[in-house]
């Protein structure tokens, strides 16, 4: 008879324990429940003694007791299961697990790192203010819940003027000043081109400024007058507005220039306009002939020697006062003209040497003043004589014949000393060609810019970091006033790279701080007694009371963890040491170890592979600091405090994110790195030994090797994907392999370490979820299946989906089926569409800020997405479309 239907089949117990090379988790369960109570039963069921025991009920004591066998034994098999895969280092789980068996290797996870941040200081007052070293700052970062303290790495002089300023592109030459502008500016007063002299001028809204060409051919020694050096045409100006930007006082005027001048011109400001004694005289005058006895009528004379007496005789006397070469008559009666004050005087001049008449207007200073009352041309009235310090209006020797019409001079009053002006400043256009910007401010605060290092930050948060090449010898005080502030011309290390508009005098939007902290994470603790020596005792092990200890990197190191520590012995600083394999019994050595709580243990000497402790009370000491893992730009809506008291300080920012802090090793980046290493003998040879050195490095997220050519010259090429992102950390990561390749490499090829780039994708998708389950059940477990970041804040930990950085390789494409069947996986899903999947066109610091990038459009949906080997696949919540729908299907069969 067969029982190939029928009968019942024979319980399996114990299960055969088979399992296929590289699983990631293995089966080594002798049974469940059910098989074990089965077996148990069937045991019964064959016994002859207790043939007549047929009731298998629960409510038999017998089989309650068998029953609970089965559940004790199903549970010793889950812990059997749980403990095998945990012996094996591709399938352990528990981070001890892992510890411990790549400790077998002589591998040791790397702990976590302290991050570096920039840090801004604004600082009160007048004085320079010192940071110490060592001076703590506390920050709020995005990724960390705990706040980070970080500590300054080296003594900074801070000044107040450097807190927060601009710098300006540097101006064009000076230019012609050319008809039609609008506005000069004053360049100086009296020669002095400082501000404090020129700040001292005041101009007030419908000022008059006089602009005075050069007049030096109509004074002593000014030689001959041709029509190639005739003076220029001066104008008056009446101020409409002036203002001061940073050194330049911009004064507006009505109207525009009508003449084109020179790159300065001179000028003053007046006051009152006069006219000449006599210029309203009647045009006839009446003379009585003594011999005909009749009276005639003759033109009056308004022509008067401007170098020379003009004296009259005769019968003139009476119709005209004599004038002299140094006065000048005013129309009224003035008295409060200032002796040793200047005066305008503008006029037309027949001048022998020229043939005919010319303008001049000249500038001479009051000697002395009298009231008198004159006559001309028969009008006699009082009137102010001005009496000049010149020889006269006009005192050139060599012109000769210089005579004036009166009715045609003016005589204006100057109420401000002589100034000059300028064309308006002009500035290049389009980006830096030099490294070379204008800093405002005084001789000191300029000098404290010599060999300092800033950072720029334009208004949407690009930074750059600069150096200044100037020393402070090279800051010369070009102007007499050392305590005016003034534009120094300042060498960067490297040009900016900024557009020069944005580096404008009178809207700069590049800010740059100048008192800048570099910092390292750790907060010092106090010195601790950590325990007391026992010489009796081998490898004595004392715990840190507090944890966990601060790392940080150092690239000249093998392995580049340092930590922050020192542990003092009786007074005296020991050595730590990577392991004991090499020290001898007096060296004075420690180790230092980690338990999967962060928390480090100080190991010392068996006295045959290094020193034992000494014993004594409270003899060891440690002065150590804590904290690491901090990278990231700071939360919103906070700012930097400072852990210690500096009276001075006001604010304190953190333009630029922190950078290079790492977390402990995690197990997965152990699984790979740590067979690799341990292939490798300690060598570095192959593409697979760096790969494996550059995942032991902390913040090392992924790392892929291979062969390139960029310039003709074959080099290793090492793709990294850091936690931050930052070139920073990228730099780090060169520099400890450089020392690697160096010290344990064959060094044949250059190694060049490029960062690896975040390639988002845009995915809309649409999924059918069985009518008995809820949307917000599922739609976590499908993010988590495709392994969208974006949505750590809602505990959506997409790590190990199709496009977490777990799972996903560097390189590594996708196809629109691998989407489909990760999402089919979801228990509760019915079926899946995908509408568009596409790559998103890279932005500015793409794998920064993903809020930048825009959806692409139009939607497309591609089978495979490739990848290049420098660039990762992930998918952002900002980038997913994702509908839910109830399944509409009826299900007729059970």
């Amino acid at each position: 008879m067969s029982c190939e239907h029928d009968c019942p089949k024979p319980t399996h117990f114990p299960l055969e324990i088979f399992n296929r090379p590289a699983l990631d988790e293995i089966l080594y369960r002798a049974g469940d429940y059910c098989g074990i109570r089965d077996h148990m039963l069937d045991q019964l069921d064959k016994s002859r003694a207790l043939q007549g025991w047929t009731h298998r009920g629960a409510d038999d004591p017998g089989i309650a007791v068998l029953e609970g066998a089965a559940i004790v034994a199903e549970i010793l098999a889950f812990y059997q299961n749980l403990y095998a895969n945990e012996a094996f280092l591709r399938s352990a789980n528990w981070r001890e697990s892992v510890s411990a068996l790549i400790q077998l290797t002589g591998y040791r996870l790397a702990p976590g790192v302290g991050g570096e941040a920039l840090f801004a200081f604004a600082v009160t007052g007048e004085d320079p203010v010192i940071v110490p070293r060592g001076f703590g700052v506390k920050v709020q970062l995005e990724n960390k819940d705990e706040p980070s303290i970080f500590e300054n790495t080296q003594e900074v002089v801070a000044h107040p003027a450097l807190n927060q300023f601009h710098v300006y592109q540097p101006r064009s030459g000076m230019q012609n000043i050319s008809a039609g502008f609008t506005e000069l500016e004053l360049h100086a007063v009296d020669g002095a081109l400082g501000l404090a002299a020129r700040s001292a001028l005041i101009f007030d809204p419908g000022d008059r400024i006089m602009l005075v060409p050069d007049s030096s051919m109509f004074d002593a020694g000014g030689g001959s007058v041709t029509s190639a050096n005739a003076q220029e045409k001066p104008e008056i100006l009446i101020v409409s507005e002036v203002k001061q930007v940073l050194d330049r006082i911009i004064i507006r005027f009505e109207g525009a220039l009508t003449i084109t001048r020179g790159t300065t011109i001179r000028a003053f400001k007046i006051d009152r306009s006069f006219r000449h004694f006599g210029f309203n005289a009647p045009r006839y005058i009446v003379k009585y002939d003594e011999t005909t006895g009749l009276a005639k009528r003759e033109l009056t004379q308004f022509v008067r020697n401007i170098y020379g007496n003009h004296i009259f005789s005769g019968d003139d006397e009476e119709f005209y006062s004599d004038i002299f070469w140094r006065e000048m008559p005013l129309e009224v009666e003035v008295d409060d003209l200032p002796v040793g004050g200047k005066i305008i005087i503008q006029g037309v001049a027949d001048i022998t040497a020229m043939g005919g008449s010319v303008d001049f207007t000249v500038v001479r200073e009051i000697a002395e003043l009298r009231s008198d009352s004159l006559t001309w041309g028969g009008l006699a009235s009082g009137t102010t004589v001005i009496k000049m310090a010149e020889a006269g209006t006009i005192s050139n020797l060599s012109l000769g014949g210089e005579a004036a019409d009166v009715r045609r001079m003016s005589i204006h009053e100057v109420v401000s000393p002589e100034f000059t002006l300028r064309a308006p400043s002009q500035w290049p256009t389009g980006e830096f060609t030099d490294s070379v910007v204008n800093f405002y401010g005084t001789h000191a605060e300029a000098k404290n810019l010599a060999k300092r290092d800033l950072l720029f930050e334009s208004p949407e948060g690009v930074l750059q970091s600069v150096s200044v090449t100037t020393t402070r010898d090279e800051f010369v005080l070009p102007l007499d006033d050392e305590e005016s502030p003034q534009l120094w011309p300042v060498t960067l290390d490297h040009q900016p790279e900024f557009a020069r508009k944005m580096f404008d005098e009178e809207s700069p939007e590049v800010f740059v701080y100048g008192n800048l902290v570099q910092t390292d994470q750790g907060k010092t603790q106090s010195e601790t007694i950590i325990g007391s020596g026992d010489a009796r005792l081998i490898f004595q092990t004392l715990p840190l009371p507090k944890f966990p200890l601060t790392y940080l990197l150092d690239s000249t190191a093998t392995p580049p963890q340092e930590p922050e520590l020192g542990v003092y012995v009786d007074g005296i600083l020991w050595e730590r040491v990577d392991n004991f394999f090499t020290s001898r019994p007096k060296d004075l050595h420690y180790v230092i170890r980690e338990d999967e709580e962060e928390k480090s243990y100080i190991q010392f000497g068996d006295g045959k592979t290094g020193a034992r402790l000494p014993s004594g009370r409270n003899n060891v000491v440690a002065l150590y600091r804590t904290g690491n893992g901090a990278y990231g730009p700071l939360k919103l809506d906070t700012k930097p405090k400072a852990t210690g008291k500096l009276k001075p300080l006001d604010e304190i920012f953190m333009p630029s994110p922190a950078v290079g802090g790492a977390k402990r090793e995690g197990e997965e980046s152990a699984r790979i790195a740590a067979p690799s290493r341990m292939q490798s003998l300690g060598r570095l040879v192959g593409l697979e030994d760096y790969e494996a050195e550059a995942l032991a490095l902390p913040g090392v997220l992924k790392a892929k090797a291979d062969w390139a050519a960029p310039y003709g010259t074959p080099l290793m090429r090492l793709t990294v994907l850091t936690e931050g992102g930052d070139p920073a950390e990228v730099e780090k990561v060169r520099s400890s392999l450089q020392t690697s390749n160096r010290c344990r490499g064959a060094a044949r090829f250059a190694l060049l370490v490029v960062p690896a780039i975040r390639k988002f994708l845009y995915l809309n998708i649409i999924v059918g979820y069985r009518r008995d389950r809820r949307v917000e059940d599922i739609e976590p477990l499908v993010l988590v299946a495709l392994g969208v970041s974006g949505r750590e804040g809602d505990n959506i930990d997409g790590t190990d989906g199709l496009f977490g950085l777990g799972r996903r390789r560097l390189g590594q494409g996708a196809h629109v089926s691998q989407v489909i069947a990760s999402a089919q996986q979801v228990v509760g899903v019915s079926w899946v569409r995908v509408n568009a999947l596409q790559s998103i066109s890279l932005g500015t610091l793409p794998e920064n800020d993903p809020d930048e990038l825009s959806i692409p459009v139009p939607e497309m949906r591609n089978e495979a997405i490739l990848c290049p080997n420098d660039h990762i696949l992930v998918l952002h919540n900002n980038h997913l479309a994702i509908s839910l729908v109830q399944d509409s299907t009826i299900e007729v069969c059970d």
